[in-house]
């Protein structure tokens, strides 16, 4: 799905699950979690045959989710998406500091890369990292929040409303063999949540983009579904209580829940490296 930014923005906002760099981390939060430091990140042990990052002239269009086909990863995106899809991070568990560099977080890139044919999902994120820690020269660590306010996903009382999909064999197509989750907007003032052979933790990484907070499964369910849920886009968009009632929809449920929640932290980024 290809996105076009209005003139002066670098970003679409929440609603979509894409929101603007340097909103504080504690959203939701009365009191400002405590802080577990943790050890800086390395490169991956695994790295594209070939890759390609390349800052386009035109910063006005990108796409939401990675173009995967047999032995190819490509996608245009903002570097925070970047990140975040290598590391399994939402927008709101990723900061930088100030004087981390030159390198805009908001900022598009064209990533083209050759992997293996049989290389899986995580293994692409893995070699993501690599590239990127590489490319950008970064250093980062990730740090713990205790008692982050957010929700868990669980089972309503009457079971899942969702269509259970038959394990067959893995298709050549890793978009179709992996499954999705997206929100997308099929008509003014509604979004809809799809999936299409989806696991919760798919689906939970969806609601966090949703819900601007974590998401903890504990539905237990750990097949694949295919399902679609709707709601009204509202004019507050710190208003979640449609979300909540989308998901309803499914024959699940969101509750409050606190607990820890890792975050990843920039503390240096170069201007990029192409080749």
């Amino acid at each position: 799905m290809r996105r076009v930014l209005e003139p002066g923005k670098k970003l679409l906002l929440a609603t979509l699950g894409i929101a603007a760099v340097g909103i504080p981390l504690s959203i939701g939060l009365t009191h400002p979690p405590k802080m577990r430091a943790q050890s800086p990140l390395t490169a991956a042990p695994m790295r594209f045959e070939v890759a390609s990052v390349k800052f386009p002239a035109d910063q006005s269009i990108l796409e939401s989710r990675p173009r995967r086909t047999v032995g190819r990863f490509r996608w245009k995106t903002q570097l925070m998406y970047l990140l975040g899809y290598a590391y399994h991070m939402e927008w709101w568990r990723i900061s930088e500091k100030p004087a981390s560099g030159s390198v805009s977080l908001g900022s598009i890139y064209e990533v083209e890369a050759t992997t293996g044919p049989n290389a899986t999902e995580d293994q692409e994120r893995l070699m993501l990292q690599t590239l990127l820690l590489e490319r950008f020269k970064m250093v980062a660590h990730r740090e713990t929040k205790d008692a982050v306010q957010g929700y868990a996903l669980t089972v309503a009382k009457d079971g899942p409303k969702m269509g259970a999909v038959k394990e067959e064999r893995a298709s050549d197509d890793p978009a179709i063999s992996d499954g999705w989750v997206s929100a997308h907007g099929p008509s003014q003032g509604v979004i809809a949540i799809e999936g299409q052979r989806a696991t919760m933790l798919q689906f939970t990484e969806n609601l966090q983009r949703l819900l601007n907070t974590s998401v903890l499964d504990q539905t237990d369910l750990t097949g694949k579904y295919s399902f679609q849920a709707e709601f009204a886009r509202g004019d507050d968009p710190s208003d979640y209580t449609a979300v909540v009632a989308a998901v309803k929809q499914l024959g699940l449920k969101l509750e409050k829940y606190k607990g820890p929640v890792e975050f990843l932290v920039i503390d240096h980024l170069d201007k990029l490296t192409e080749n």
